[in-house]
């Protein structure tokens, strides 16, 4: 095992995921072994239609650290995110995908960083998607900078590290996929410590993005919602200063993670 004080709780939404599950589980138990004192994997599925269900119950046979909590019905991404950090037993919250497409061990570089902020968060370097996906990965970007002031460099990175008590203090409402937004929005309002780290980011195992135009349209009105509500909070004093930026966040050097991302290959 590793540092035996990071116990971590690692959530994995999962929506018709099937085809993925065995690898990533697998893999994601291999890597929090070698970098955690204890952990548990919580799979979300999130009302599913494949064979999502019937994986999770193979798989749980061979993982004593998996558990599973199954929707009846998609209640959304973010849904499943906080559904899961709700069941979390460990003091250390984390999240990412369960289509395979980020490499476990860069959980390692997160932890490294936890104890100097309230929330880590990745930035993927060589976004493995198609051209389209990060095309509108970059125009969502700019709109979240521009709506709600928060300048993190990639938004919707799936591999996110933080606190208990700061995920039960950033009170998240988001349903969908605007989940990511308004963590980085909750947190620039409470004053809390960001801290970013580049991350690997690999092709897709098996399956297809659950990303479709409905979710950009869903985006687009989630980010006004949170819009009026950062306004909201401006006004009653509650937002730091207008420069936008996180209160003593902070984002590794370029240098460094230049140099990073050559060790990892």
């Amino acid at each position: 095992m590793g540092d035996a004080t990071r116990r971590v709780s690692c959530v994995l939404p999962a929506y018709n995921e099937g085809e993925c599950l065995a690898f990533t589980v697998t893999e994601w138990a291999a890597a929090l072994a070698r970098h955690t004192g204890d952990y548990e994997i919580i799979v979300v599925d999130d009302g599913s239609t494949d064979d999502t269900a019937s994986r999770l119950r193979e798989l749980r046979t061979r993982h004593e650290r998996l558990r599973v909590i199954t929707h009846d019905t998609n209640l959304g991404y973010g849904t499943a995110i906080t559904n899961g950090f709700a069941a979390a037993t460990f003091p250390l919250l984390f999240f990412t995908d369960a289509d395979g497409q980020y490499a476990p061990d860069d959980l390692g570089r997160l932890l490294e960083h936890v104890d100097m902020a309230e929330v880590v968060v990745g930035y993927r370097l060589g976004r493995s998607d198609p051209g389209i996906r990060h095309l509108l990965s970059r125009g969502y970007n700019f709109l979240v900078r521009r709506a709600l002031g928060v300048r993190l460099r990639d938004i919707n990175c799936a591999f996110k590290l933080m606190h208990r008590d700061v995920f039960r203090k950033l009170e998240i409402e988001s349903t969908g996929f605007t989940i990511n937004a308004e963590l980085a929005l909750n947190a620039r309002v409470a004053d809390m410590r960001v801290i970013e780290v580049p991350v690997r980011h690999r092709p897709r195992l098996a399956g297809r993005s659950k990303v479709r135009p409905v979710h950009v349209l869903s985006g687009l009105h989630g980010l006004a919602q949170l819009r009026g509500r950062r306004r909201r909070s401006t006004a009653s004093g509650r937002s730091p200063t207008g420069s936008g930026a996180f209160r003593g966040g902070a984002s590794l050097p370029l240098e460094r993670n230049r140099d990073t991302a050559a060790r990892a290959g």
